[in-house]
């Protein structure tokens, strides 16, 4: 049985929209993920996508990531990875998108990382 993909919102600090994500980051999981930091981005504020609870991204989750950095970087937002599992950190190394994507090992480290900036 396929879990649904589900997003968990919440505001930590001035400025950062924590969004847990949970289930499969496939094609229809990227274009809902998609849409949700895009209001994110509406109300000008930075992004942590915590992935304690993903168990697998598609060649459509990482090119949405892809497009979610450049988005942040136009709007003057910012994007950070938080608790990615062996499983997709794998496939971001494999790819080498590690150089695009801002990873922390801790939701709290990425939260400090966009306060502080």
């Amino acid at each position: 049985m396929k879990t649904e993909f589900t997003i968990e919102a919440s505001e930590t600090g001035k400025a950062t929209t924590v969004l847990r994500l949970c289930g499969s980051l496939d094609a229809r999981a990227a274009s809902v993920l998609t849409a949700h930091c895009t209001g994110v981005r509406g109300q000008g504020r930075h992004i942590v996508l915590n992935f304690t609870a993903v168990s697998f991204i598609a060649s459509s989750g990482v090119g949405a990531l892809l497009a979610l950095v450049e988005e942040c970087r136009q709007s003057h937002t910012r994007l950070r990875l938080a608790e990615v599992p062996p499983a997709v950190d794998s496939v971001i190394r494999l790819l080498n998108l590690d150089q695009f994507l801002s990873i922390d090992t801790t939701e709290a480290d990425s939260c400090s990382e966009l306060e502080a900036a």
